[in-house]
C-alpha cells in the first residue's frame, strides 16, 4: 500500500488499514476504497482526493456537502423510515478534530465517507425499470431538498449550467485553437453554431430557483443490492442553486439513449421513447407536485438543451487539450461530442412524442 495514502487515511481513522485500492469510474476526483479493522470489526470507507482545478473553493464545497447531508439526514429522521441510515451519505471527521471533514496534506485536499454496504451502482440505464428508478431517485432528492433553510448554497462551479456562457467559452477555444485541432472538427463546430439557439432556453425560462444536483445520472444513484430499490443520490459536489430543468435534462441525456455517451457507432445513438416515458413517470411520481406549469412545459426542451450543452463542453475540452474530463483514448472527448450531437438530432426528430408523454402523465 502507498505510504502517502496510509498517512492520509490515518488522519481520519485510528483503526488498522488493511487495504487501499482505486475506485474506478469517476471523471473528476481520485477515489479509493479503504478497508480498516478495529476490535475484530472490518469496515470500508471511500477516500477522495479533491480536484482543486475543478473545485477552486474546497471550503465552500465541503460546507455545501455538510449542509446537504445534514438536511437529508434530518428529513429521513423525521420520516422514521427503518432504512434511513443507508439512505444518506456520512462524512468521516478527522480523528483528532470533531466535525472537521477536510484534510489538507501536502497542498492536497482529502475527505472520507463511510462506505454504504449492500449497495450497487449502474453505469447505464438498461431497461424501463432502470429509467423509472432514475427519475424517482432525483425526484425524491428534489423533494428532500425543497425546504433547505437559507442561506443559499454556494456556487461550487460558477456558471455550471449557464449554456450561453458555455457557448462563449467554446467560441474562445475555437479562436485560440491552442492544440491545433479546430481544422479537423469543422463539422462539429458548424453543428454547434447551427444549434446555438438552444443555449438560452433554460436560463431565460421563468422558473423558480431550487436546490438541484446538476449531475443527475444513474451512476450517481445507489441501489439496494438485493431489492434493486433506490437508496440515495451521491456525488453531491455540484449540488447548488439552479432549476430542476437542469437535472431533468441531464437525466434525459444520460437515461433515454440506446447507447453509452462515448459510443462511436452513431447509428446506435437514438432516443428510446419507452425509456423517456418511464423516466418521466418516475420523476413526476416523486416530484410532480413541486413543479410549476412552466417547469412542466419545459421538460422536453430541457433534454435537448442539456445534451447540446454537453456536446459543447466535450468539444471545448477536446479543443483545449482534454484538461477537464478524464479520457481513456485519443479523441475520446471528440467521440463524446459526436455522440451528443447525434442525440440532439434524435431528440429534435422525436420531439412531438415526448411532449405528448409529459402532457398525459
Amino acid at each position: 500500500m502507498d505510504p502517502e495514502l496510509i498517512s492520509v487515511v490515518q488522519r481520519f481513522l485510528v483503526s488498522e488499514v488493511t487495504d487501499i485500492r482505486p475506485l474506478p469510474g469517476g471523471h473528476i476526483h481520485d477515489s479509493y476504497i479503504v478497508t480498516a479493522a478495529s476490535g475484530g470489526l472490518v469496515r470500508r470507507y471511500v477516500l477522495q482526493r479533491l480536484n482543486q482545478t475543478v473545485f477552486a473553493d474546497v471550503d465552500a464545497l465541503m460546507e455545501n456537502v455538510q449542509r446537504v447531508i445534514g438536511h437529508i439526514r434530518q428529513r429521513l429522521h423525521e420520516s422514521g423510515g427503518p432504512d434511513r441510515r443507508c439512505r444518506g451519505l456520512s462524512l468521516v471527521p478527522l480523528s483528532a478534530a470533531c466535525n472537521v471533514f477536510l484534510c489538507r496534506h501536502d497542498d492536497e485536499c482529502w475527505r472520507m465517507f463511510e462506505f454504504i454496504e449492500g449497495t450497487r451502482t449502474l453505469h447505464e440505464v438498461r431497461s424501463a425499470a432502470d429509467a423509472e428508478r432514475l427519475g424517482r431517485a432525483f425526484g425524491e432528492f428534489h423533494d428532500l431538498m425543497a425546504d433547505l433553510p437559507p442561506p443559499p448554497l454556494h456556487e461550487t462551479i460558477p456558471r455550471f449550467h449557464d449554456t450561453p456562457w458555455r457557448l462563449t467559452r467554446f467560441e474562445q477555444s475555437v479562436a485560440a485553437d491552442v492544440c491545433g485541432r479546430a481544422g479537423d472538427v469543422r463539422a462539429e463546430i458548424d453543428f454547434i453554431r447551427a444549434h446555438a439557439g438552444l443555449a438560452p432556453l433554460l436560463v431565460q425560462a421563468n422558473v423558480p430557483q431550487r436546490v438541484v444536483h446538476n449531475d443527475a445520472k444513474i451512476g450517481n444513484v445507489l441501489f439496494d443490492e438485493s431489492t434493486g430499490d433506490v437508496l440515495c443520490v451521491v456525488d453531491l459536489d455540484t449540488v447548488m442553486p439552479g432549476t430542476i430543468l437542469f437535472d431533468f435534462g441531464d437525466m434525459v441525456r444520460s437515461g433515454v439513449c440506446t447507447a453509452a455517451e462515448d459510443e462511436t457507432d452513431l447509428a446506435r445513438v437514438e432516443v428510446d421513447l419507452s425509456l423517456f416515458e418511464a423516466l418521466t413517470r418516475g420523476y413526476l411520481g416523486a416530484a410532480g407536485s413541486l413543479l410549476t406549469a412552466t417547469e412542466r412545459d419545459h421538460l422536453v426542451t430541457a433534454g435537448k438543451v442539456i445534451v447540446f450543452e454537453q456536446a459543447v463542453r466535450y468539444l471545448t475540452d477536446f479543443l483545449e487539450g482534454d484538461r477537464y474530463y478524464k479520457t481513456s483514448r485519443p479523441g475520446h472527448n471528440l467521440d463524446r461530442c459526436r455522440n451528443q450531437t447525434k442525440l440532439v438530432e434524435s431528440l429534435t426528430q422525436h420531439e412531438r412524442e415526448p411532449t405528448r408523454i409529459v402532457q398525459h402523465l
